[in-house]
Formats: C-alpha cells, structure tokens, sequence
C-alpha cells in the first residue's frame, strides 16, 4: 500500500514539472512574437527579416531614386517620391519610369516658361492668378484677392504638384457646358495650416482658354476659398 502511494506521488511530481516546462515555453514563444508585432507596427516602413541567427533584425526599404538632372524637379516632389514605397523610380526629363516598366508622362498643362494670367468675378469678389510654370513639378504664382470696397488679399509663391499624381487624375466641372476637364493641381502648404491649391485645365467647349480653380485659406480679412464658393478663373 505504502508503495503504491509513493509511485503515485512521484508520477504527480514529474507530470507538474512537465507542465511547468510546457507553459515556460508557451509563454517565452508569446513574449518573443508580441516584441515583433511592435516592433512591426511602430515602424511601418521597416520589415522584419528573420533569415539568419538575429531574431529582430529590421530593415528599413528605401526607394532607389535615379534623376537625369535635379533642377527640373522641386526638392518637395523628390522627397515625396520616397514615402511612396517604390522599390526605385527614374525621373528623365518629361517621363517618371517605376521599377524600369511602368513609364508615366508629366502633365503637359499649363506649358513650361509661359506667364499666363486668370481671373475671376463672384459678387463683390475678384481673383486674378499668375502663374509661370518654370520646370516640370512646380509653379510660381501670385494670387491678388480683392472684396470692392472692404478689403483685399495678396500672395505670392511656389506651388508643386503632388509626387502621388500618376495615382489618378483631378477633375473640375465646366460651369458653362457642365462637363468635367482634366485639371493638374499645384499646392503650397505653409506653417499654420495654411493652404492654397491652384487647378488648371482645358474644357474643350469653353475653347482654347485655360481654365481654373482655387482652394484657399488664410486670406486675411478674407473667406476662404473653395471649389463651390467660387466661379472658373478664365485665361485673359
């Protein structure tokens, strides 16, 4: 009888220490693949890379970014490039080539070294634009806001268009015929959350003009300015 209760004692004891063993293990594998995941998740750009002996070595992906000749970009385009996650992009000239197969074409509005003027009346409310496009990313601009008899706004500066625009194009409405024209949309964002978009485009029905559209804030005395609380600026 005594040995009997000896051999049950000691089965007990070494299937506890198995068990024991058998959590310790299970608890070492959960803690080792949550520091992974944060890692993980803190660095969205960075991958972990568990081919060799260290556990959490990260690699961060950069984009390969070959440029026949920098001046014809804006510094603000080429650094939005490299947030896009690209493996490697090719700007020559008029062309952005990805991964060496996918050729995309720079828009062609408004045309490089032309100084074209728009304006625009709603009201009491004139707007004129100047724009000189002077590469093939980014234009300088001045906007002259004018409310009669109150007040008025001026700014001037360069906006660039958006190192995502071969994700998809921008459209506007005709006010005259109500078809949509494509539209290249030029931005500058400055400190205090000010902001100014400059869309221009040609609708084929309003004729050979170029047409645009502003979104604007921080205008001084001024409302801002969006897509429907103010008319087409038409090419003078």
């Amino acid at each position: 009888m005594i040995k009997k209760i000896v051999v049950v004692l000691i089965i007990m004891s070494m299937s506890g220490c198995g068990n024991s063993q058998t959590n310790k293990k299970a608890h070492s594998v959960l803690v080792d693949t949550t520091k992974i995941i944060a890692i993980n998740n803190s660095y969205p750009n960075k991958k972990v890379n568990l081919s060799n002996d260290k556990r959490h070595n990260i690699d961060e992906r950069k984009t390969e970014i070959s440029i026949k000749n920098k001046s014809d970009y804006s510094e603000n385009f080429i650094e939005g490039l490299k947030k896009l996650g690209e493996k490697k992009i090719t700007l020559s000239d008029n062309l952005l080539i990805l991964n060496d197969t996918d050729t995309i074409y720079f828009p062609e509005t408004p045309k490089i070294n032309r100084r074209i003027t728009l304006t625009g009346k709603k009201g009491n409310l004139t707007i004129a634009v100047t724009i000189k496009r002077f590469n093939y990313t980014t234009v300088d601009y001045r906007i002259e806001i004018t409310e009669f008899g109150k007040s008025n706004h001026s700014q001037k500066g360069k906006a660039d268009i958006a190192s995502s625009f071969y994700f998809g194009d921008e459209s506007d409405e005709s006010e005259k015929t109500g078809v949509s024209y494509f539209v290249t949309e030029f931005s500058e964002l400055r400190e205090s959350d000010c902001y100014t978009y400059i869309r221009l485009g040609y609708e084929k029905e309003t004729g050979p003009y170029l047409l645009g559209k502003i979104i604007k804030n921080c205008n001084g005395k001024l409302s801002d300015i969006d897509l429907d609380n103010f008319s087409t600026l038409i090419e003078k």
